[in-house]
């Protein structure tokens, strides 16, 4: 009886994680750059630019979102935007790293945008899976 009545309290004792901390644009920026100066060997003052590049794309996409939200923009336009400011971080980026540095981020992004495509089930077995249906077993 007296386990059944500490239990609880004691489940509740349990130190709480916190989920869903929200960060400010400008952490974003620097956890961005730090992330790629470690990846790709960067000095630090390609960091500083690549992070002011980062907070000019965060504040971009977020105003966008504000403004699609305000005035319902089709998905073209939502896309249409998204591929545009990837052809200006393109662009920044190319002029910032060396050719070495390039070649080896394109790869990154390449295998980030592969990785997010499986994460999200529209490439791989479990959506082949889906279309065949349950009857692809039955004779």
């Amino acid at each position: 009886m007296t386990l059944a009545l500490t239990l609880p309290l004691v489940s509740m004792a349990q130190p709480h994680h916190h989920q869903g901390e929200k960060m400010t644009p400008e952490q974003h920026g620097i956890l961005k750059a730090k992330a790629l100066r470690l990846e790709l060997d960067l000095s630090a003052e390609q960091e500083e630019q690549i992070k002011n590049i980062m907070l000019t794309q965060i504040a971009a996409v977020k105003a966008h979102r504000e403004k699609a939200k305000t005035e319902q923009l089709s998905e073209y336009d939502r896309k249409l935007h998204f591929l545009d400011l990837q052809l200006s971080l393109k662009e920044q980026m190319k002029s910032i790293l060396s050719e070495e540095q390039f070649e080896n981020w394109k790869k990154t992004q390449s295998h980030k945008k592969r990785m997010a495509m499986q994460y999200r089930g529209r490439n791989g077995k479990k959506n082949a899976m889906k279309k065949e249906g349950p009857g692809r077993f039955s004779r």
